[in-house]
């Protein structure tokens, strides 16, 4: 199984989850820092790229904690990676917004 098709197998599973088909797993951790300064640089990264980034996750995750990762950690570290992704490209579009109207 490659890269792409675990990491789809991972975002099925919690969306069956999600739509209570499957259930909920009651272990609760995070894995990535909220004061990742190198996530964020990866993130600022992406967002200066002028191609579209079709798919962030792959660039974004670690490769070798991912690979030591359980089934359910592997889940949770993907979730909790895109969770992360989606809010700081958020903080980071709102700031250069905002920086563009106070000039």
């Amino acid at each position: 199984m490659n890269r792409s098709e675990i990491l789809r197998n991972i975002a099925q599973k919690a969306k069956r989850r999600l739509v209570g088909k499957d259930e909920h797993p009651n272990a609760k951790i995070k894995v990535i820092s909220n004061d990742d300064v190198e996530f964020r640089n990866k993130v600022e990264f992406l967002l200066s790229q002028e191609q579209l980034v079709t798919n962030p996750v792959h660039y974004l995750i670690d490769e070798k904690l991912f690979a030591k990762l359980d089934e359910e950690q592997r889940e949770r570290y993907l979730l909790s990676t895109l969770d992360k992704y989606s809010s700081l490209r958020r903080q980071i579009e709102n700031s250069a917004r905002d920086t563009r109207f106070c000039m």
